[in-house]
């Protein structure tokens, strides 16, 4: 059984969320096939390569070709430099990523990179008779000063992005106000069932390539924040339309606080279970009912649909993985 575990789009970059790592790593120990991939990652990698700002570039010249729509001060600036964005984005991600930190020196000058309304923030660094970028990282910080003005580059390309394609779209979260506190599932099916932005047309991509790459039987996506929930659903629907017979399984931090009194059905025209708190028994415990279908089916912590209700599940019998036994964490992948 092949199992790929996912933290929705968008969650910190810099960093990887720890759920999937811990998950992986415990399936992995009890002999089952277990992947995880980091799409958020895999999406601004995408985006912010040079393919990635031509693609945007056709959107924003498509979509502010009448004079009439009013254009937003982040996209004036991109449009007029954007072929410096278009020469400089591979090299600068490539230096983000300690592939290239030669490249610190070029950036440090502030004659490499277009700087467009994100590097205002510089000004808050002046100090009275000295250079303020000087003051702040000193003769000897040319790799902070570099990863501090790559850093405001990389911003003001987000902005572009959500000021001129998606306006759900941010550096660490995606379609966050359509999941959080809401009281209704509507906003966010009705976004999945609009028109794709083109962060949306990445998303569909990538989830593409991971049903080819790994044919999982199992899909299981965590969610840690309401920023997940939106690109969750997403990749859900697109398991749903491509991967039919893929078992889809929700969990993590923003369920276990905002669905632990789910009563609305048409979650799990998406979703086939959605487990709460710690993940490792209940998943197993799904596992084995995929493996064993002859047997009685058994859930801990568990909601699913039946006749069109949501139904909670919990065998009091089953008992959580002792942390002793829950195996290593593993970032492969």
């Amino acid at each position: 059984m092949r199992i790929l575990l996912l933290t929705p789009p968008m969650t910190q970059v810099n960093t990887p969320y720890p759920a999937t790592a811990y998950l992986t790593g415990f399936l992995r120990s009890r002999g089952f096939q277990a992947f995880q991939a980091d799409p958020a990652l895999e999406i601004v990698l995408q985006l912010f390569s040079r393919s990635g700002l031509e693609d945007i570039s056709k959107e924003l010249k498509k979509t502010f070709s009448s004079q009439s729509t009013a254009v937003p001060e982040s996209v004036i600036h991109y449009l007029k430099f954007e072929e410096d964005y278009l020469s400089t984005i591979d090299g600068v991600i490539k230096f983000l990523q300690n592939e290239d930190p030669t490249l610190a020196y070029r950036i440090a000058t502030q004659n490499y990179l277009p700087e467009g309304p994100r590097f205002r923030s510089l000004q808050d660094l002046n100090v009275t008779g000295s250079d303020g970028l000087q003051w702040a990282f000193g003769a000897l910080g040319v790799q902070d000063k570099a990863q501090h003005l790559a850093s405001l580059y990389i911003d003001d390309l987000v902005d572009v992005v959500k000021d001129g394609i998606d306006s759900r779209f941010t550096f660490s979260r995606y379609g966050e106000k359509l999941a959080a506190s809401a009281p209704s599932f509507t906003p966010l099916e009705k976004a999945l069932n609009s028109t794709p932005t083109l962060v949306d047309q990445y998303l569909d991509n990538l989830t593409t390539s991971y049903i080819k790459q790994f044919a999982p039987d199992v899909l299981a996506l965590t969610v840690p924040f309401p920023g997940n929930v939106y690109g969750a659903f997403r990749i859900a629907k697109q398991f749903k339309r491509l991967s039919p017979h893929t078992k889809i399984i929700l969990g993590g931090g923003y369920v276990n606080t905002e669905l632990r009194s789910l009563k609305e059905p048409k979650v799990f025209d998406y979703i086939d279970f959605i487990t709460l708190d710690d993940g490792e028994r209940p998943i197993l415990t799904l596992l084995e009912n995929f493996s064993h279908p002859e047997k009685p089916e058994r859930y801990l912590r568990t909601f699913v649909r039946e006749n069109n209700t949501v139904v909670f599940k919990s065998d009091p019998s089953i008992h959580d993985i002792p942390f002793m036994e829950a195996g290593v964490p593993t970032y492969d992948g």
